[in-house]
């Protein structure tokens, strides 16, 4: 299938300024000079000609490596118009960044536009935030009183590392606090959210909605959907992005992923047809607009489904159109006979099983998965233990060996964030792509 997205006046002129400033004016960059066709070669040729940039080239070349030779770290710093900030992580994802608030709102604010729920909203909007404490927000294992965790317009609803910390009191006042606070927007993990759901749920607890809830920092399930729908009736949307991009796409009331063209570029990589290819595939983000960090076709390490075409029911048609973003390329696992299974995959897969709050996949060998499940209170577990092994069968192969234990929760990764599958050995994921 050939995708062509349509570009606004003006988008072409951005990348190709970033382009230059990146190849003649960034440390980092010096290197790709050999690379690049020319500036009488075609824009896109030009662009999938280049390396990639990864988070051990962002390490390499800290703290100015891509900063524009002309800017002044040290005077951006004295004067606050940048700061560092950390990305969390394992150790190989984190990164120092150098951090500017104004480009940053800038490129939210331009993703609101794309979802017809947030642009009919002055930016920015009193908001909750539900993440953990390592993504955003105030850290501390002593439980903070409200006040505390409130900045102006923001309140932070959990300043604990891990849901493991959380007891009955501390959900009982995340609802207790957005009753009182009564946010236009919550912000929130889709993991979080749907235990704050599931604690609603099982002690008949009504819950305040917001206007709008925006899923970010991790993949919306469907076991998370169902929960968070059943307790709220907001308005769902899926913002994508990266401390180190911005706000690259926004889901619009049909559910499908827009790119955010005012503020950034996306090359996309498709994976091999065995693997899912041309419609699924990696993507690259270049971002306009920020004066104190070119990035270049920086590698997110997701996996994308594209839309079949450049339209949508929304009406917007500007940029690349996404089905869905499926996951890290890192998470994917594979089935008896080497097919990929992306995070999603595996979601809408185990979806069927109304019992399941939480799992964790693991593929040991070849043909060997465990899956460590979290059910509901009043589950079968002898029943749902079968179903669940079925449902794997399926998936990966009937051959496979599938073990499923069932356990009271799960351990969320160093980041706070949940991996809800991985492999027990290495793969190549250069070689998922064409």
């Amino acid at each position: 299938m050939v995708h062509k997205f349509n570009y606004p006046p003006g988008y072409a002129d951005k990348c190709a300024a970033v382009l230059d400033t990146a190849l003649h004016h960034v440390p980092s960059y010096r290197g790709w000079r050999a690379s690049d066709p020319g500036p009488d070669a075609p824009l896109d040729a030009r662009f999938a000609a280049l390396p990639h940039l990864t988070k051990a080239d962002m390490r390499a070349g800290f703290p100015t490596g891509l900063m524009p030779e002309s800017m002044d770290l040290r005077a951006g710093l004295a004067s606050e118009e940048v700061e560092y900030t950390f990305t969390s992580g394992t150790s190989a994802d984190k990164v120092v960044n150098i951090w500017n608030q104004h480009w940053w709102d800038a490129s939210e604010a331009a993703s609101w536009q794309l979802n017809s729920h947030l642009a009919v909203l002055q930016y920015p909007q009193r908001q909750a935030k539900l993440a953990s404490s390592l993504n955003v927000g105030i850290n501390c294992e002593e439980d903070l009183p409200t006040g505390h965790r409130t900045l102006g317009d923001t309140l932070y609803l959990n300043e604990k590392t891990s849901t493991l910390q959380w007891q009955p009191r501390h959900l009982r006042r995340m609802v207790d606090e957005l009753a009182a606070f009564r946010p236009v927007i919550l912000e929130a993990n889709p993991s979080l959210l749907a235990r704050l759901a599931w604690w609603a749920i099982d002690n008949g607890a009504a819950v305040y909605s917001p206007d709008v809830i925006v899923f970010t920092f991790e993949l919306p399930s469907p076991m998370h959907l169902a929960a968070i729908r059943r307790v709220f009736d907001s308005a769902l949307v899926s913002s994508y992005g990266t401390t180190e991009t911005g706000f690259v796409m926004e889901s619009c009331e049909y559910g499908l992923l827009h790119q955010n063209t005012p503020t950034c570029r996306i090359d996309f990589e498709p994976l091999k047809d065995e693997f899912g290819g041309p419609d699924l595939g990696r993507i690259f983000v270049t971002t306009f607009g920020n004066p104190w960090n070119v990035i270049v076709r920086f590698d997110v390490g997701d996996l994308v489904r594209l839309h079949a075409t450049s339209s949508c029911a929304c009406g917007r048609a500007e940029g690349l159109i996404a089905d869905a973003i499926e996951g890290r390329a890192s998470n994917c696992t594979f089935t008896v006979a080497g097919g990929l299974v992306t995070t999603m995959a595996l979601d809408d897969a185990l979806a069927a099983v109304g019992a399941l709050r939480d799992y964790r996949l693991v593929q040991s060998e070849r043909s060997h998965y465990e899956l460590t499940a979290v059910l509901s209170p009043d589950a079968d577990i002898s029943s749902v233990s079968r179903e669940l092994k079925d449902i794997l069968g399926v998936v990966y192969g009937a051959t496979g060996q599938f073990d499923v234990v069932i356990v009271d929760d799960i351990l969320p990764g160093p980041a706070g964030k949940f991996r809800r599958m991985e492999t027990g050995f290495e793969f190549d994921e250069r070689g998922l792509t064409r």
